[in-house]
């Protein structure tokens, strides 16, 4: 009977331990809907940008050109997901802030293309009509945020190390539970 409850209590401690990887790990890799293999590198803040009001004014950018521009240059992809890479980002507008993410309090949820952006009068984030992934001093800063899941193309398919982890520290614990039962 006290081989069972170590058993139990070894499984339960597995699953509660598996249970809480559930966000986002730097160095974990994750799958699109085409089943590639991205590494997670981290987010960036769309509000962190250069300040829109600066001068000479801030470029607009795609979520693929701001992660360059965090990250160092790469092959990215981004994500709005904590669970898969969707391959959509988050996006401030001048005067729009229907592209950024609910949490945000000027968010409206519409995610779009990783490597959108639109520049629709001078070169710049200066009119209505300009959308931009990495821009300051705008409603994604001014509204709590927006944050875009960055990720880089897996170089092949590795054990995760916390997986590997979880399973040695369940044989270790059965090994436990067998040497004490045997006593």
């Amino acid at each position: 009977m006290k081989l069972l409850n170590k058993i139990s209590i070894a499984l339960s401690s597995l699953l509660l331990a598996a249970s809480a990887q559930a966000a986002l790990v730097i160095g974990n890799t994750y799958l699109d809907s085409s089943n590639a293999s991205w590494t997670y590198v981290g987010d960036y803040n769309v509000g962190s940008g250069p300040l829109w009001y600066a001068n000479p004014t801030p470029l607009n950018y795609s979520a693929l050109q701001a992660a360059a521009i965090v990250f160092g240059n790469g092959d990215y992809a981004i994500s709005t997901s904590d669970s898969l890479v969707n391959h959509l980002a988050w996006y401030d507008g001048y005067g729009d802030g229907s592209h950024l993410p609910t949490y945000n309090s000027y968010g409206g949820g519409q995610a779009l293309a990783e490597n959108f952006f639109a520049d629709v009068g001078g070169v710049g984030y200066t009119q209505g009509g300009d959308y931009s992934a990495y821009v300051g001093g705008d409603r994604a800063a001014l509204g709590g945020g927006a944050f875009n899941h960055v990720f880089v193309a897996a170089a092949g398919t590795v054990p995760e190390p916390a997986s590997l982890a979880l399973v040695a520290g369940a044989l270790l614990g059965l090994g436990f539970a067998r040497r004490q039962s045997r006593r």
